[in-house]
């Protein structure tokens, strides 16, 4: 049964870093999430693999490059949105990213922009390792989230990807609890971090709001250990519900490891989205003429794999 105390989280970073970051510079490329050589390289300095490696630690290797995949798509897109909303009109309509999200992880329209199509890709990395459940579940987020605009926080939906890289899907029973639906709001607060300070509030007032946000974050999460600790759970929920609750307590700011540069949960900006000549690239629009289709990196008898 889980003990009453959060678990003490560790600097520790996954082993399998050095090939995550190789099948992370391979996948960007081939979805055409990185069409120029600066930004290549800008995506390299950024330490993506680095930065997954430590909030996902216990992941498995194929888990955690199919991980890192999502991050940086969600990196991505959020550059994109914001850079999208400050230079086009309002009633301007959003791309389309639901249909390449298909529920039977089947077939998808052909994409038309490379977030259109690393989206697709990403999507059939996981789905079919996922049970129908969660697949709805995440889709509801993910649907919230692009309807939230260029202010959007991908929190929920990646806590959803949390149970992917665990290894473990937390059963409905447990997510029914009002501890676990505390621990989780709370967690909301804090990934990613809140943006700059405002003109109208000090550096020490934000230092102090933050501060409050991880003490609400650690207070719902020991309420959480300890109401699991009272009920009589299968061991398996619990062993699901302590794997999602630790990879959150990472997931929201854990230690950093010695040398950690960028982190991009905490407001860090990939700055992906100019070409080699400095002129703004917009991955949301198709371009002329298409990309041709590219192969998905990952799925089939991998994805499966715990």
């Amino acid at each position: 049964m889980a003990s009453e105390r959060p678990p003490v989280t560790v600097p520790r970073a996954n082993p399998h870093a050095a090939e995550t970051a190789a099948f992370i510079d391979r996948w960007v490329r081939r979805t055409g999430l990185i069409q120029s050589f600066t930004a290549q390289r800008r995506f390299r300095r950024a330490g993506c693999a680095a930065f997954a490696a430590r909030v996902m630690p216990d992941a498995e290797c194929e888990r955690l490059k199919r991980g890192t995949a999502w991050l940086v798509w969600f990196f991505i897109y959020l550059d994109q949105s914001e850079e999208r909303e400050r230079a086009l009109p309002s009633s301007e309509a959003p791309p389309e990213f639901l249909p390449f999200l298909p529920l039977d992880a089947g077939r998808t329209p052909p994409p038309r922009t490379a977030l259109q199509r690393g989206l697709a890709d990403a999507w059939r990395m996981v789905a079919p390792a996922m049970s129908p459940e969660w697949r709805l579940r995440f889709l509801a987020r993910f649907r919230e989230f692009l309807g939230s605009g260029a202010s959007a926080k991908p929190a929920r939906p990646l806590f959803a990807l949390v149970e992917y890289t665990s290894g473990y899907e937390v059963p409905a029973g447990v997510r029914a609890l009002p501890a676990f639906r505390a621990m989780d709001d709370a967690a909301a607060l804090l990934c990613p971090a809140p943006a700059a300070p405002s003109r109208h509030r000090t550096g020490q007032q934000e230092s102090e709001r933050l501060a409050a946000r991880r003490e609400a974050f650690r207070r719902a999460l020991a309420a959480l250990h300890r109401d699991m600790a009272r009920r009589r759970l299968p061991a398996a929920a619990v062993s699901a519900a302590a794997a999602y609750a630790e990879a959150l307590t990472l997931w929201i700011g854990g230690p950093a490891l010695p040398g950690d540069r960028v982190r991009p949960l905490e407001g860090g900006r990939l700055s992906l989205t100019e070409d080699i000549a400095g002129t703004p690239v917009d991955l949301l629009r198709a371009r002329r003429p298409a990309p041709p289709p590219v192969p998905s990196t990952g799925g089939g008898a991998g994805a499966r794999g715990r």
